[in-house]
C-alpha cells in the first residue's frame, strides 16, 4: 500500500475548493481500481502539505504521526430541532419561557414548555402521557438541557399549578406585548369532553356537534389584531351574554384598561344586559359594538317610534340612524339573503300548519270557546314571530285566517339584511368604522377554529380536575398566541405566489421545513462537538424574519 497526497476538487457558486488528502489506491473485490481516503490534510498549511508530499514519495509514512495526529472520533446523536428551536425562540421572544419559569417549579414549567411546544409545531399532537414517554428524546428536551423527566403525576399537576397563576402570566404578557388600543373582541366556544367526571362539565349548546357530550364554555379576548390577550373558562350551560360582565371586568381592573370599546356577537350583548351594565355604571368607561338578532330587527319595525323601516334599507349603500343615543348601521349581505328568505318561509309553513290545524279543531267542533281558540292561536302564532304574516278572525265556534301577502312582501326587502348596533361617538369612528369593527369578530373565530381544529387541537379534552381542565386550555391559548405571532410575522410568505422569495403555503409546510434543520453531537479526541446541519435558503428566510438570531449565528 503506497500512500499520497493526492487533490479533490469541487465547485460552490462558481468557485473550485481544493482539499489535500492522503490517499492510496487498491482493487475491490470486482477487480475495479478504487481509491481510499486515510486523512485530510485541509487544515494543515500548504508549506506542511508539501513536504508531506515529498517524504510520502520516497516512501516514508511516519511523517504523518507527526503532522496528522491520530484522532478518536464516535458519533453520539442527532436530533431535529428547527421547528422546535423556532417555536421555544417566538415563546422567548413574547416572555412566556421567562414567566413560566418564574411563576412554576421548574419540573413543572419543563412539563409545560414542553407541552406548548409539541402543540405548536405537531400537526397531531401527542398525549401527555405519550408526550412524556419521548420527552428524552425530543428536540425540547435538547433545547431545554433538562437532565431528568418529570413524572405523569408532575405533569398534571403542572396544569393545575398553571392556571393558579393564569391571570398574573396573562397580565405580565399584556403589558410586555400589548400595543396601545381600545377596541376589544370577545366570543365564546364550547369544547367537548371524552368522560362525565369533571364538575365543570354541563350538557348546553354543542357547537362542536357533539350530541351527549358534556362540555366546557370557553370565552377569549382578542385585541384589533387578533391577538388573544385573556380567556376564561364556564361551565358547559353557561349562556354567552351571562359572561360579558366578567369580561369587562377583567379588562378594568385585571389589565388596567380604563377607556375601550367592547365587540361582542350579535345575542351577547343584548337590550336587557345593557340596562344592566347601565344600572352597574358602565356607561362611562366603555362603548359597545355589537349587531342586533333578526327577531330584534322585526321588533323594531314593528315600533312606531323607531326608525328603523324596511324601505330605508339599501343593498348598496350603509344607512346610519340614530335613536335615542344609540347608532344604527343598516348592511347587507348578499350571501345571507337566500339564507333569510328560506328561514322565513319555512317558519311561515310551519305556522300555517299549526293555524290549519286549529281551523280543523274549530270546524270539527272540538274548539269552541273563544278564549281557548285565542290561547291556542297565540301559542303558535307567537312562537316563530309569525303574527304580522296572517290575517286571523276568530269567535265563539269561528276562526279564520289567511296569509298577509303585503307584509310578507314587505318585509322581504330586508332579507340578507342586518343592523349593527353601537353608542360610539362619531367623531371615533365613522359608520363604515362601526361594521368593519364588528367583522373582526373573525378573529376570535379564527383563535377557535385553530385552537380546536387545525393546529392545536384542544378538543376533545381528556383531563377531569377543574383546575387541570383550565390550566389545560390556559396552555392551548399560549401556542395559540406564539401560532398567531409566527402566522403574523411570516404572512408576507405564507400565501402561495411565485414572484415570493420564500414560498410556503402553510403554517405545518414551515414547520415540516423546519424539520430538516438537526444538530448531530460527536466526540472527539474525548471533546464533545455540535454541528449543525446546512440550512437551506427558505429556512434562512424564514429565520431572518422572525428574528431569531442565536440559531442563525451558527449558519455564518
Amino acid at each position: 500500500m503506497k500512500l499520497r497526497v493526492s487533490y479533490a476538487k469541487s465547485s460552490y457558486k462558481n468557485r473550485t475548493y481544493t482539499t489535500p488528502l492522503v490517499q492510496y489506491s487498491y482493487r475491490d473485490k470486482n477487480g475495479t481500481p478504487r481509491n481510499k481516503t486515510v486523512v485530510s490534510l485541509a487544515k494543515l498549511p500548504k508549506s506542511v502539505v508539501k513536504v508531506v508530499d515529498e517524504v510520502l514519495k520516497r516512501g516514508d509514512t511516519s511523517v504523518l504521526d507527526n503532522y496528522v495526529p491520530k484522532t478518536s472520533f464516535r458519533y453520539q446523536f442527532s436530533i431535529c430541532v428547527g421547528a422546535a428551536f423556532v417555536a421555544f425562540g417566538i415563546l422567548l421572544q413574547l416572555g412566556v419561557i421567562e414567566l413560566l419559569k418564574k411563576h412554576l417549579t421548574k419540573p413543572r414549567s419543563i412539563a409545560i414548555i414542553a407541552f406548548i411546544i409539541e402543540r405548536i409545531i405537531s400537526e397531531k399532537p401527542l398525549s401527555i402521557s405519550a408526550l412524556r414517554r419521548q420527552m428524552p428524546d425530543s428536540p425540547t428536551h435538547y433545547i431545554l438541557g433538562s437532565p431528568s423527566n418529570p413524572n405523569l403525576n408532575i405533569w398534571y399537576w403542572a396544569f393545575g399549578d398553571l392556571e393558579a397563576v393564569r391571570e398574573k402570566i396573562l397580565s405580565e404578557l399584556y403589558k410586555r406585548n400589548q400595543k396601545k388600543g381600545q377596541v376589544f373582541l370577545y366570543d365564546i366556544t364550547s369544547s367537548y369532553f371524552e368522560g362525565n367526571r369533571c364538575p365543570l362539565g354541563e350538557l348546553g349548546y354543542n357547537r362542536d356537534g357533539k350530541k351527549g357530550k358534556k362540555q366546557v364554555v370557553i370565552g377569549i379576548i382578542c385585541d384589533s389584531l387578533g391577538r388573544p390577550i385573556w380567556c376564561d373558562v364556564f361551565k358547559g350551560n353557561t349562556s354567552d351574554q351571562t359572561t360579558i360582565k366578567q369580561q369587562l371586568l377583567n379588562l378594568r381592573d385585571k389589565l388596567g384598561v380604563k377607556e375601550f370599546i367592547f365587540v361582542g356577537d350579535r345575542g351577547m350583548i343584548t337590550n336587557a344586559r345593557i340596562k344592566e351594565l347601565e344600572k352597574d355604571g358602565w356607561w362611562e368607561t366603555f362603548n359597545y359594538i355589537t349587531a342586533l338578532k333578526r327577531q330584534e330587527v322585526l321588533s323594531l319595525i314593528n315600533d312606531e317610534d323607531h326608525p328603523i323601516q324596511p324601505e330605508l334599507f339599501d343593498h348598496r349603500n350603509l344607512v346610519e340612524l340614530e335613536h335615542d343615543g344609540v347608532r344604527y348601521v343598516l348592511c347587507y349581505n348578499p350571501y345571507k339573503l337566500n339564507e333569510d328568505r328560506q328561514t322565513r318561509e319555512r317558519l311561515l309553513d310551519k305556522t300555517e300548519e299549526k293555524l290549519k290545524l286549529i281551523a280543523k279543531n274549530v270546524k270539527d267542533g272540538r274548539l269552541k270557546r273563544k278564549d281557548k281558540i285565542a290561547r291556542r292561536l297565540y301559542r303558535c302564532i307567537d312562537k316563530w314571530g309569525m303574527e304580522r304574516f296572517f290575517n286571523v278572525e276568530y269567535d265563539e265556534g269561528f276562526f279564520k285566517f289567511k296569509r298577509n301577502e303585503d307584509e310578507i312582501e314587505r318585509f322581504s326587502s330586508i332579507d340578507g339584511c342586518y343592523v349593527i348596533r353601537a353608542n360610539v361617538d362619531k367623531n371615533s369612528l365613522s359608520h363604515k368604522d362601526l361594521v368593519n369593527k364588528y367583522k373582526d369578530l373573525k378573529y376570535v373565530e379564527q383563535a377557535f377554529r385553530t385552537m380546536k381544529t387545525t393546529d392545536i387541537n384542544l378538543r376533545p379534552i381528556r383531563v377531569w380536575n377543574t383546575k387541570h381542565v383550565k390550566g389545560y386550555i390556559f396552555a392551548c391559548l399560549l401556542s395559540y398566541l406564539a401560532t398567531w405571532e409566527i402566522r403574523n410575522c411570516l404572512e408576507p410568505v405564507l400565501l402561495r405566489d411565485e414572484r415570493k422569495k420564500c414560498e410556503v403555503g402553510s403554517l405545518q409546510e414551515v414547520f415540516r421545513s423546519l424539520a430538516n434543520i438537526s444538530v448531530g453531537v460527536f466526540d472527539i479526541n474525548g471533546e464533545t462537538h455540535t454541528e449543525l446541519s446546512r440550512i437551506s435558503k427558505k429556512n434562512k428566510e424564514i429565520l431572518k424574519i422572525l428574528k431569531l438570531p442565536s440559531i442563525l449565528s451558527f449558519i455564518n
